[in-house]
């Protein structure tokens, strides 16, 4: 019964899930796992893992995107995308990785892991004739794990620790949705970014404590006010240098940090952490003998938490997750802001929430069904959400709505189904719906509501 289980996967987005064989009793992605394709060299085991995929993606308003879906840019009757049906095609979620582990001593574990897809974009991509996308990192770090001591380090590019883990707290074993859109669903907290993590695990691992440094970016929205001029964290993409084509670099004195606390009491698997950021810029009044260019610092606070709970172990299982405070945008699926601009000028960090409620269920070795709540909201602030803005601009080629997306709402569901699982790898199809609605900030003329309708299939294989 076991090796049946063992061999049942689920496939997602993010990662393939796969039956866990461990005290939750729960879903776990293939990320924690490798494919079948295996050697080795000099005492060094080398596995290779991944899937191709031919994706569609219907979507009954233009979001004029790929098989990521931008969450808080639905089109209002504005809008030329708001008249328009969208109905496209993809392989760029593809994906293949390399695992490389050493065994120094049974004690030392040394390991290397890369992983990358193809929604990369150069200066040569289109989709004219040939649709050459480029090869883009997903995941590209070493560590290090002595269990005679419970410490385990990573360093490099992989999933941020605010990620729901699966198992204690250990690379590739991070929780992710299992829909077939890239992006996940809405209420998701997670980012892929470089950092330098430590981890102790205690009392047989049931406890783990970890603390994380990672890289800080922040994401700014709204307009100065009137004769103040920002220099704010977010610069044009240089067009030479080693950051040449990158749109979103920011200056940021300080890294993010993460604590984070996960407890596995025998059923069940519970975390709670704490996100400590900076947002750092630079204001000056623009008017005759105005006030000096000044930096301004804020500290941003928030607190997130995340549970798994085996209903019916190897069958139901019922994910919760979320994140709260100030500056949790980034974080979050749907990208809302972290910051917007104070009546100086200054950086203004926005309060928000973030919360995704998900059930899983295994009905037969051959199928997967799931279903999705997720939201992600920002309070209204001086420079984003203005309640004298204008919103009643609804009329093609009219104005610009005024006001801000203050809060997305997505329901999704979907199922996969393991068309063949065996000696010759695996194929399955995957089929998923999902409804949005983003919401405006209250203004002249009401509060806007942008919804969208999506559809998604998808056939994978997998070398195993």
């Amino acid at each position: 019964m076991k090796k049946i289980l063992a061999a049942i996967a689920l496939s997602m987005a993010m990662a393939t899930p796969v039956l866990a064989d461990n005290k939750t009793d729960v879903l776990q992605p293939l990320e924690a796992k490798n494919g079948g394709l295996n050697m080795k060299l000099n005492g060094i085991l080398i596995d290779f893992g991944g899937f191709l995929e031919g994706a569609s993606i219907f979507r009954t308003r233009n979001l004029n995107t790929d098989i990521s879906s931008t969450f808080n840019n639905v089109p209002l009757q504005n809008s030329a995308g708001y008249y328009q049906d969208q109905t496209t095609f993809s392989a760029r979620q593809s994906r293949f990785s390399i695992l490389v582990q050493g065994n120094v001593n049974p004690d030392t574990q040394l390991a290397g892991y890369y992983e990358m897809d193809f929604q990369g974009v150069s200066s040569t991509s289109n989709s004219k004739q040939k649709n050459a996308y480029s090869p883009g990192i997903r995941h590209l770090y070493a560590s290090a794990d002595w269990d005679n001591i419970g410490l385990h380090i990573l360093a490099g590019q992989t999933w941020s620790l605010v990620d729901l883990n699966n198992k204690g707290i250990t690379p590739r074993n991070e929780i992710t949705p299992l829909v077939i859109d890239s992006q996940g669903t809405v209420g998701y907290t997670n980012v892929r970014q470089p950092q330098v993590r430590i981890t102790k695990d205690l009392f047989d691992k049931k406890l783990w404590l970890a603390a994380s440094a990672e890289l800080a970016d922040t994401t700014v929205s709204g307009s100065t006010p009137n004769g103040t001029t920002n220099y704010d964290t977010v610069v044009s993409a240089p067009t030479s240098g080693n950051l040449a084509g990158d749109s979103c670099i920011t200056a940021n004195d300080f890294p993010d940090f993460v604590l984070k606390a996960a407890v596995e009491p025998g059923w069940g698997h519970f975390e709670v952490y704490d996100l400590l950021r900076t947002f750092d810029s630079a204001a000056h009044s623009t008017a005759a003998n105005g006030t000096p260019l000044v930096n301004s610092h804020n500290t941003a606070n928030s607190v997130g938490a995340g549970a798994i709970l085996p209903l019916v172990p190897k069958y139901l299982a019922l994910t919760l997750s979320g994140l709260a405070g100030q500056g949790v945008g980034r974080y979050g699926a749907a990208q809302l802001p972290d910051t917007t601009y104070d009546a100086k000028g200054n950086l203004a960090p926005l309060r928000g929430y973030q919360y995704l409620i998900g059930l899983s269920y295994v009905p037969a070795d051959a199928w997967d069904i799931y279903g999705y709540y997720g939201q992600e909201h920002v309070d209204s602030a001086y420079g984003y959400g203005n309640p004298k803005a204008n919103n009643s601009t609804l009329v093609f080629n009219g104005a610009a709505v005024g006001g801000s997306v203050v809060r997305v709402v997505e329901i999704t569901g979907g199922s996969w189904w393991r068309v063949y699982n065996g000696n010759y790898g695996k194929m399955q199809l995957g089929l998923q719906y999902s409804h949005l609605e983003d919401k405006y900030s209250k203004g002249i003329g009401g509060a806007p509501l942008a919804t969208d309708n999506m559809l998604f299939t998808s056939l994978r294989y997998y070398w195993q």
